[in-house]
């Protein structure tokens, strides 16, 4: 399985990419939170498998800022999975580090996805 961590924001997303493993197969980058960022993201989801059921993307539930991108996803015909923010925050609190970044987050919502 590969698991996708998407950190939402208003304007810019953060993703990543680690493997069931935990061996990281994409650094966190950032891409707007519109078409032409949705376009960005997809070849490098699509450079991840071969098959895109092994792919599993995760993010927070935030307000209406991911509303786009989780149709988007959908549409693509990946597995989405929807996080709890209070979930999350639990995640981030149990992190080791106590970093609190977009990219990092981006990792924490992968494993947990």
């Amino acid at each position: 399985m590969i698991y996708v961590g998407i950190d939402i924001a208003k304007l810019n997303h953060f993703a990543s990419a680690i493997s069931s493993d935990g061996t990281e197969l994409m650094k966190p980058f950032k891409f707007t939170n519109d078409g032409d960022g949705f376009q960005l993201l997809n070849p490098r989801l699509v450079g991840l498998s071969y098959e895109d059921d092994s792919i599993i993307i995760g993010l927070e539930s935030t307000a209406h800022y991911g509303d786009n991108l989780v149709r988007y996803l959908v549409a693509c015909n990946y597995n989405v999975c929807v996080l709890n923010p209070i979930k999350t925050s639990v995640m981030r609190k149990n992190n080791i580090r106590k970093t609190k970044t977009d990219k990092v987050d981006t990792y924490i919502i992968a494993k947990h996805s």
